[in-house]
């Protein structure tokens, strides 16, 4: 059984839970960094699996969607591995993989969740991985769905494996990497970050999870009286862009907690 087939993010989602309110301020960060530059689709990108990258982006679209009151839109792209649809309760197929190959139209794999303002396209069931994915049709998704929404939300497969996250990585107009401190291999990052130049002027940031050592005691959720266990830590990096979309005025480093608990790919 799939480690993520129990743990419903919208079933067990709190507004007060020290992860939510850290991927909130993820979001904020996000919508003060990009205003007015027109951006609204977010793909979510990882060396390899397990990094936690699927929970943030499912996280990242309720919270849009229940907080932010956006329209929103998330898509699992990662046809090889899908989670997304265990996340959020949804079924598999059909999904992605069914539009892409128009045996499905579009409003037929878009599905409704529990939130009015958030929609899904879960992956679909591919009769053959290596032949799932068609680049001209996702473009054209996605040229499609920009108008609909206010956000869209991309879960990548892992970069290093497999050639699809780059191939997506073109049609979005930003991406977040996500590492997990104290479990990527040095050597992964480093080959993805050779493998993302090409589009590393759309990265906007970087979320380190596991990063538990290094901030004060006052930034233990226990302090400001919040019922939650010490929690651990998500260091964000976010690009700052210029007008012309050069990064100016250097990274910003934002220290943010997590729920202390595993998290899927």
């Amino acid at each position: 059984m799939n480690p993520s087939a129990s743990r419903n993010l919208l079933e067990e989602f709190n507004i007060n839970a020290a992860h939510v309110t850290e991927v909130r301020r993820l979001l904020q960060t996000l919508t003060r960094q990009d205003a007015g530059q027109g951006k609204k689709i977010y793909m979510m990108a990882s060396a390899g699996r397990g990094e936690g990258k699927s929970t943030i982006c499912a996280l990242l679209a309720i919270i849009s969607a229940k907080i932010f009151h956006r329209r929103t839109l998330v898509i699992d792209g990662d046809m090889r591995r899908p989670t997304l649809h265990y996340l959020l309760g949804l079924p598999q197929r059909p999904g992605l993989y069914d539009a892409l190959h128009r045996f499905q139209p579009l409003e037929i794999v878009t599905r409704p969740t529990p939130l009015s303002t958030l929609f899904a396209i879960t992956s679909g069931r591919p009769a053959n991985i290596g032949e799932a994915y068609i680049d001209d049709e996702f473009g054209a998704l996605l040229e499609e769905v920009r108008p609909q929404y206010d956000v869209i939300f991309i879960d990548a497969a892992p970069v290093v494996p497999v050639v699809e996250p780059l191939l997506m990585a073109e049609h979005v107009d930003s991406v977040l990497v996500v590492a997990m401190a104290g479990r990527t291999p040095l050597m992964l990052v480093r080959r993805m970050r050779q493998l993302i130049d090409p589009i590393l002027p759309k990265v906007s940031g970087i979320v380190l999870n596991n990063a538990v050592e290094g901030l004060p005691y006052y930034y233990d959720y226990r302090y400001y009286g919040y019922e939650q266990p010490i929690p651990k830590r998500i260091r964000t990096t976010a690009r700052s862009s210029g007008p012309s979309g050069d990064s100016s005025g250097g990274p910003h480093v934002r220290d943010r907690g997590s729920d202390g608990g595993g998290t899927s790919d």
